[in-house]
């Protein structure tokens, strides 16, 4: 029966150094990345005054991660991570500098901003992947969900901030100013990863699966068949391939609604900035009390339970706005949406990471994004669509609502549902067997039983 790597003194303190810097770098980096991300929608808005080009702009940065991100987990599991992260905040930070120059301009050509934000959006997919990797490489298995939790209440952090402050930013200083922090908050992360040193002992770097020898096959070639690992351990770990299909069908129903909040509080509702500010900061206040909640929920349920209470939770979120068509309606739902979300997030990253061999998860995690990312720009459309309709509130939230309806349902009825709690060998197989199950078909009948974790 497998159980939790046990701590190491020996190694503890240099694990809790690594550990730090590691999420202070996620700190610093998301700390600008939160102003960026709702400047060029909003100087999108004010440029078209459309409500489909400014859901689109809100978008266009999880796009790539339906082509690159594809192939982006390979690149992470074959060479350095640590050296992958810091080249990714390069050229992220060299990015953000041009956006600010455009941003300066009398009159940005929107066409620019789409194209600059596309390009940047196409580094992100290899710096996740490397970022996963890295994690699992520093970080001990035992303190996977604690930090997990940490970083989920970071970001939630973030985003209850982020809203009320960035807009404000932007609306007293301007958008070029908000890519250069942007800029600034990358640069600032590769000096903190660049700084991390060894990984801790027992855990090597990622090496390809197998190793380059003879000239016989080409670079390409191995990148691909690197890429069919990824797919064959995707599909059979069975919890893993149906809880990545479930993402991405909650992911269309909340992107629906979170890339119309600009347009339908804004143009519809008529309200201030700061109404837009509060509504998405009371999801990322939420998301803060869903993520301190999510460690200690996660020791004490199954983590299949866990994500479909979460799921059920989340589509009962949306059916407020429908009774009650206000913004601040929106303003409820979407806070108690985020705690929703968190809990969903904490426990999905802590399954896949404990049942993923580390040499495997890069590629693992990249294809298993892209396809759950493949809904998102499907969801900014759509809502950019069914937000100019007649009741805008009512046929937005109604629609996510019924598509979250069909996840929680999708939750109960397959192998997401059975997934057990960390730890205790009902969750998490060994390495060994995970890597047998992505070899090929032979290791199915192992990983499809109702003791497998999700990815």
């Amino acid at each position: 029966m497998p159980t939790t790597t046990p701590p190491n003194p020996v190694a503890a303190p240099r694990e809790r150094t690594a550990d730090i810097r590691l999420r202070a770098a996620f700190l610093v980096s998301g700390t600008g990345d939160w102003i960026y991300r709702l400047a060029i929608p909003l100087l999108v808005l004010k440029l078209t005054g459309s409500a489909a080009s400014t859901a689109f702009a809100y978008a266009i940065e999880f796009i790539p991660y339906i082509v690159v991100g594809l192939f982006a987990g390979v690149i992470a599991d074959r060479f350095d991570r640590r050296r992958l992260m810091i080249l990714c905040d390069g050229i992220s930070a060299a990015l953000a500098l041009v956006i600010t120059a455009i941003a300066l301009l009398p009159h940005p050509p929107v066409a620019a901003l789409y194209v600059c934000a596309f390009v940047l959006a196409c580094v992100r997919p290899f710096y996740f992947p490397a970022f996963q990797g890295f994690l699992v490489d520093v970080v001990p298995e035992h303190r996977l969900a604690r930090t997990n939790s940490w970083t989920q209440t970071a970001d939630s952090a973030l985003s209850f901030l982020g809203p009320v402050a960035g807009l404000a930013f932007v609306a007293a200083i301007g958008p070029s100013w908000s890519a250069l922090l942007n800029a600034v908050s990358f640069a600032a992360s590769a000096g903190l990863i660049a700084s991390i040193g060894a990984l801790r002992p027992g855990r090597a770097p990622a090496e390809p699966a197998e190793p380059a020898e003879a000239t016989e096959a080409t670079e390409p070639t191995a990148i691909w068949e690197d890429f069919r690992t990824g797919l064959r351990t995707l599909w059979e770990l069975k919890p893993v391939f149906w809880g990545t299909l479930l993402m991405a069908l909650s992911n269309l129903a909340a992107f629906t609604v979170e890339s119309s909040l600009f347009y339908l509080v804004l143009k519809v509702e008529r309200m201030p900035n700061v109404a837009l500010g509060l509504v998405l900061g009371g999801q990322g206040l939420g998301a803060v009390v869903g993520a301190v909640l999510a460690e200690r929920l996660t020791e004490r349920f199954r983590l299949g339970s866990l994500l479909a209470a979460a799921m059920g939770f989340s589509g009962l979120t949306m059916v407020l706005p429908v009774v009650a068509p206000s913004w601040w309606a929106v303003l409820v739902g979407w806070s108690l949406e985020g705690i929703a979300t968190s809990v969903v997030v904490v426990a999905w990253f802590t399954a896949r990471q404990t049942a993923v061999p580390s040499e495997l998860i890069g590629r693992t995690v990249s294809v298993g994004r892209a396809v759950a990312y493949l809904t998102i720009p499907l969801g900014a459309l759509l809502g950019g669509q069914l937000v100019v309709g007649a009741a805008p509130a009512r046929t937005v939230f109604g629609w996510a609502a019924a598509v979250q309806g069909l996840v929680f349902l999708g939750t109960l009825v397959s192998p997401v549902r059975r997934i057990g709690r960390t730890g205790q060998g009902d969750a998490v197989p060994s390495p060994a067997a995970a890597t047998e199950a992505a070899a090929g078909p032979a290791a199915g009948p192992a990983v499809e039983t109702a003791e497998s974790p999700t990815g």
